[in-house]
């Protein structure tokens, strides 16, 4: 059991909030509450346990929030907390992207308090909502392919002293068993592919590639958890806010891109009852993701041309295993959106769709649609 948030912040500079707490509910991992004063303001406290607030037979170890609080500090060198704030110095601005200010951390709970950026609705939700509009889900989406783009400009150029801060253990060790042994184990549990033992292995051959590479001259500073829960558009002011750093590493750049646009893709299949991923053209929304994230990259002439060389293929690959992975768990089935029961492992026609497309890419096939990225 988490504990009463009003305690995490008595003995702080922000003891007087405890007007209100409403348990806010946009992410897995951590516990969050808004904590509101008796003047009406707000802020937004994260306390972490060593597992994972959802799944709390899922061990995730506690130091995530260290690497949370390090994220934040680089773009707020002012305020930075944990001494490492002058690292950030050099970090390009993206124009109508935000991240929360870090207000307080105590690093001993641990528990951090972060500014309030206000009620905005997740990613995912304004996706869905009947009053999204297209162009503001293309600018959003080439909004944090730009972002990235800066972000692994920036880890690039500095890796030498960045890198020490951000070696994310942790994260690693959660994401190889989640994303790579269970996905394998699933594949041969409860597909029907006749070559799904070829496919099981083939997965546990990139987990073995992509560890390799995190070593490599190609490496960068990744957010590490660029998906729809991570990302709160302010309609009215066209800002995209960004939340959650505790995965951020060191790593290729997979893990940001192909990350998101394995959320992006079904997203549009579960809103789009007439898409399919496997004949019909990329989504605009991707497209301006990718295309973004390229133009600001090749400002960083010297990263882009390091990165590139391995982003498609292993960009292409991860978004195949995490797609499988989240239909092989029961997501991203069009049949059940309006049912509370979820099916887990999808059997459905939606997963017969989805897992044809994440076999195709576990595969690397020569017409990825990261091709974008050349």
């Amino acid at each position: 059991m988490p504990p009463c948030p009003f305690d995490l912040v008595r003995d702080t500079p922000f003891g007087s909030y405890t007007a209100s707490a409403t348990k806010l509910t946009g992410g897995m991992i951590n516990y969050v509450w808004r904590l509101t004063n008796a003047s009406g303001d707000s802020i937004i406290v994260k306390y972490a346990e060593d597992s994972i607030a959802s799944s709390p037979d899922i061990k995730f170890s506690s130091e995530r929030m260290d690497f949370e609080v390090r994220g934040l500090s680089l773009f707020s060198p002012e305020d930075a907390l944990l001494g490492i704030g002058e690292l950030g110095k050099p970090l390009a601005v993206t124009p109508l992207v935000r991240v929360p200010k870090l207000l307080y951390y105590d690093q001993s709970v641990p528990f951090l308090v972060l500014e309030d950026i206000g009620v905005h609705r997740g990613f995912e939700d304004w996706f869905k909502a009947e009053d999204s509009k297209a162009e503001d889900l293309d600018f959003v989406c080439a909004k944090v392919g730009e972002w990235l783009a800066h972000l692994h400009g920036f880890g690039y150029n500095n890796l030498d002293k960045v890198e020490e801060h951000f070696i994310n253990k942790p994260a690693r060790e959660l994401l190889s068993g989640l994303m790579y042994d269970m996905t394998a184990k699933d594949i041969e549990q409860h597909t029907k592919f006749e070559d799904k033992k070829e496919l099981a292995a083939r997965i546990m051959q990139l987990k073995t590639e992509m560890r390799q590479a995190k070593t490599g001259d190609s490496r960068t500073l990744l957010f590490g958890d660029m998906w729809p829960g991570s990302v709160l558009f302010d309609v009215e002011r066209k800002v995209v806010n960004l939340l959650d750093f505790e995965f951020m590493d060191v790593g290729q750049v997979y893990g940001d891109i192909g990350h998101f646009v394995a959320h992006l893709l079904p997203l549009h299949f579960l809103c789009d009852q007439s898409y399919d991923p496997n004949t019909d053209p990329c989504p605009h929304s991707v497209v301006a993701f990718l295309s973004s994230y390229k133009r600001t990259m090749e400002s960083y002439p010297d990263a882009y041309q390091a990165v590139s060389m391995d982003a498609i293929k292993y960009s292409t690959a991860f978004m195949g295993i995490e797609i499988a992975r989240d239909v092989l768990t029961g997501n991203w089935c069009r049949c059940s959106e309006k049912s509370e029961k979820k099916e887990e492992p999808l059997t459905c026609e939606c997963a017969n769709i989805l897992l044809k497309l994440a076999r195709k890419y576990i595969y690397n096939p020569s017409d990825s649609l990261f091709n974008i990225l050349n």
